[in-house]
């Protein structure tokens, strides 16, 4: 019964998504004369001074949100920074793991899926290893040992 109402209300938010997205405003091809008065009816108003003020803090926001992209896909880039940081016996208890979570994912066995991660994000987490490095990096197939 919770699993009906469940889908039934997924249901309906995915019925009434459309009428959401719907816009007031018009399309832009209808009138491009009206967005070009539009978007030229503000761009006078701002002093010199301000413009300049206005550059410099979008260049430091620009730069900002570089520095924070880059950060967020750093681990992604460059898992073999975490490679070979487990103890011999760590290694160990997290290649049985490894081999269990992938058996037991490929069996859809959602509980014993979740012990698996549990135990190598409990071993990760002892070497400050992040959680979205993947685990078949760390694992010794990876390495070929």
């Amino acid at each position: 019964m919770k699993r009906l109402l469940e889908t039934l209300a997924v249901l309906l938010v995915l019925g009434l998504l459309p009428a959401f997205a719907q816009s007031e405003y018009p399309a832009p091809d209808r009138d491009r004369d009206h967005d070009r008065a539009y978007s030229g009816q503000y761009q006078a108003r701002m002093s010199s001074d301000d413009q300049k003020e206005f550059n410099e803090n979008y260049d430091k926001w620009q730069k900002a949100n570089a520095i924070a992209s880059s950060n967020r896909d750093y681990h992604h880039d460059d898992v073999r920074e975490f490679q070979g940081r487990f103890s011999k016996e760590d290694q160990k208890h997290f290649d049985e793991a490894y081999e269990h979570w992938v058996d037991h994912r490929r069996k859809n066995d959602r509980d014993d899926v979740a012990k698996d991660e549990g135990k190598m994000l409990e071993i990760m987490a002892r070497y400050n290893i992040p959680r979205d490095v993947p685990y078949d990096a760390l694992s010794s197939g990876a390495r070929g040992h």
